[in-house]
């Protein structure tokens, strides 16, 4: 009967919403952090990028992988090493514990743990700014984006001053000091079809329609004076002013701008509004890319390299990608079947020095028994006879290797891959 139970779970785990990692909800959380499992191909992903951040290279990336293969697990733990507090002696212990995780997969050259270390010692921290996809002007979602991180990280006084800022400031001068021009603002809104508090909500989350109605309406009710704040809502101005003071005034490395589901955004795209929302992550990839002393890194994150979505949009869609598909740097987050059968291991908790004394396990993963397993086809072609016996025979161990075959097998083809393995093996 349990069995059945657990292969109704494992099927069901790609309707669960659970099992992805959310960026923005999961970013430093000690239990994300510490439930990672390093495998040899997540380990050469990361070593990618933090070598990028050592040499300040390749600083716009597409990380590029199927559903369910970690990646968002992957730049979780990426953004934990780079923008995590240093002065603070818990993060200090979790950073210790995934440089531990990562040498025993590592091997001997160690130099993955040496950049993390070396990251966390001598660089300071990134602020990690986390773009989602809310709206279809990417202008607002930036904005949005940065004012979230800046809060987050109670750096109130640096909060960009931009014109939906100083709107709304303007309306509530009206509302306290001008009642009748006040008045008159509320009738020319509720013309256009806006109560006051969603009209006011919109501007508060920058909605650039309702600011373009501020804008229009402002002379009307103004005696013909034009609304000209002296701020600005350019994103790239906005950018590189907060790394810049991030630098000088704070000590930060700069930023790190990370995109999560590009995948959907791309997909989703308004006609309206594409040529601009392409426009400006081509010119923030060159801002980072031409970033020096405070470094701004943007990576974005998606199932297949831009090319593929030519089966899917517009043909004048693709060429707008073109523009910035060569200032993107795709990176292939790519699994083995050894990398699979070493989640597994990593993934069943156990004490070999118990199992070792243990008679009754012995029958299992005895000699002979590795001798019987690793003729079959399916192991002898991926494995030598001595990781097929650390990995499989006793790493996968209580599994029996046929076992862990069939999990993988089945959740290859009716669920997520990785992210459901995981999930099944670590469900209690």
């Amino acid at each position: 009967m349990s069995s059945i139970k657990s292969l109704n779970q494992l099927i069901g785990f790609n309707k669960d919403f659970k099992t992805a990692i959310n960026l923005y909800l999961s970013l430093n959380k000690k239990e994300k952090i510490k439930g990672y499992i390093p495998t040899k191909s997540s380990i050469a992903v990361l070593k990618d990028y933090l070598e990028a951040v050592v040499k300040n290279k390749e600083q716009a990336t597409l990380l590029i992988g199927s559903y369910g293969k970690g990646k968002s697990h992957l730049l979780l733990v990426l953004l934990a090493v780079l923008t995590m507090d240093r002065n603070n002696t818990k993060n200090k212990e979790i950073i210790d514990e995934l440089v531990e995780k990562i040498s025993k997969i590592e091997g001997p050259d160690n130099y993955v743990c040496e950049m993390i270390s070396e990251l966390w010692k001598i660089r300071g921290r990134f602020l990690p700014i986390l773009v989602q996809d809310n709206n279809s002007d990417l202008q607002q979602d930036f904005i949005i984006a940065i004012n979230d991180a800046l809060r987050r990280e109670h750096i109130d006084e640096l909060i960009p001053n931009t014109a939906f800022d100083v709107a709304v400031e303007r309306i509530n001068d009206w509302r306290e000091n001008f009642l009748p021009t006040y008045k008159e603002f509320i009738i020319k809104i509720q013309e256009k079809g806006y109560l006051e508090d969603d009209y006011i909500d919109a501007l508060n989350h920058y909605s650039r329609e309702e600011l373009d109605i501020f804008i229009d309406l402002y002379p009307q009710i103004t005696s013909g004076s034009d609304f000209n704040p002296l701020v600005t809502t350019d994103v790239l101005n906005l950018f590189r002013g907060v790394s810049e003071r991030l630098k000088e005034d704070y000590g930060y490395s700069g930023i790190y701008i990370v995109f999560d589901e590009f995948s959907k955004f791309i997909e989703g795209q308004n006609p309206e509004f594409i040529g601009k929302n392409m426009k400006l992550i081509q010119n923030i990839c060159e801002l980072a890319t031409e970033s020096k002393e405070s470094q701004i890194f943007m990576t974005l994150i998606a199932h297949k390299s831009i090319k593929e979505y030519g089966k899917y949009l517009p043909i004048e869609v693709i060429n707008l990608f073109t523009g910035i598909e060569g200032r993107l740097i795709e990176k292939y987050f790519i699994t083995s079947t050894k990398n699979n059968y070493e989640l597994i291991s990593n993934a069943i908790i156990k004490d070999y020095n118990i199992l070792a004394d243990c008679k009754k396990t012995q029958k299992y993963i005895s000699k002979e028994r590795c001798e019987e397993f690793y003729n079959i086809p399916c192991f002898k072609s991926v494995f030598n006879k001595g990781d097929f016996e650390r990995i499989i025979l006793k790493g996968c161990y209580p599994l029996s290797p046929i076992s862990a075959y069939l999990l993988l097998n089945v959740s290859e083809k009716v669920a997520q891959n990785e992210r459901t393995l995981f999930t099944f093996i670590s469900n209690d």
